[in-house]
């Protein structure tokens, strides 16, 4: 791992991530997907484009019976994701892959995860500014799949009735819903999120049932800042950070 890294804090100290100083780094909207995930005891969770694993290693945390994997098409980010398995204290329970999400047969077995998780990159080919291969532009841009890809590695991946789990721009949204039916993933649980008061929605998490019934249900409304100056979090997503881990 050449690539120059530090040591960052989570959840009040409770927990550690190693994180590439230069690229994508998880914030905010990371944290609140893995909230978003509902975890039934003795499940094995799989998370599409884990990055430095911080979703899956927070839910090993808060769940103890969970067993999880992380998928990347970057080897720097696997490596990066093992060692803060370590630090964490939850390598027992967490493997991890490098690999594009295109190529998942090779690998796993159909039908073997209860949970799929995925932040995938959500600017299309062709749009937006391309910053070539680097760390950042593979998080956030279709360079190495897109998002049918990871869709179709959900279907193939889930059990019947297993649950995937998406984070997304609202630009995609319509994008998102018409590949997940169409692929018998049904929409079930939908959530917006809105910066802060007054502005409108730029993300929503969405819970897809594998071969689920119609039937969708829309939360409330998630605002993430009390107003976009100060950006001190709203009474609710403060909550949610001091009581995600025991």
């Amino acid at each position: 791992m050449d690539r120059e890294v530090d040591l960052s804090t989570f959840l009040s100290e409770r927990c550690r991530f190693y994180q590439f100083k230069e690229g994508f780094r998880f914030g905010t909207d990371t944290f609140l997907l893995t909230d978003f995930v509902r975890v039934k005891g003795s499940e094995k969770l799989i998370d599409l484009g884990t990055g430095c694993g911080v979703i899956p290693i927070l839910l090993l945390l808060k769940y103890p019976k969970l067993t999880a994997v992380g998928v990347d098409v970057l080897k720097e980010n696997v490596e990066i994701a093992e060692k803060n398995a370590e630090i964490n204290n939850v390598s027992d329970r967490f493997s991890s892959v490098a690999l594009n999400v295109k190529d998942i047969k090779r690998h796993f077995k159909p039908a073997s995860f209860d949970i799929v998780v995925s932040n995938p990159p959500f600017i299309e080919k062709g749009r937006g500014n391309v910053a070539g291969n680097t760390l950042r532009a593979y998080a956030r841009q279709e360079i190495s799949a897109e998002l049918s890809d990871f869709i179709d590695a959900a279907r193939y991946l889930l059990k019947n009735r297993g649950r995937f789990y998406l984070l997304l721009p609202v630009q995609r949204f319509t994008d998102a819903v018409f590949l997940l039916r169409e692929r018998k993933l049904e929409p079930k649980r939908l959530r917006f999120i809105y910066p802060c008061p007054g502005r409108g929605a730029n993300l929503f998490l969405l819970e897809a049932v594998k071969g689920g019934g119609k039937g969708l249900y829309v939360e409330p409304p998630l605002i993430v800042y009390r107003d976009c100056d100060t950006r001190l979090y709203t009474e609710e997503v403060d909550r949610k950070y001091k009581s995600f881990l025991p």
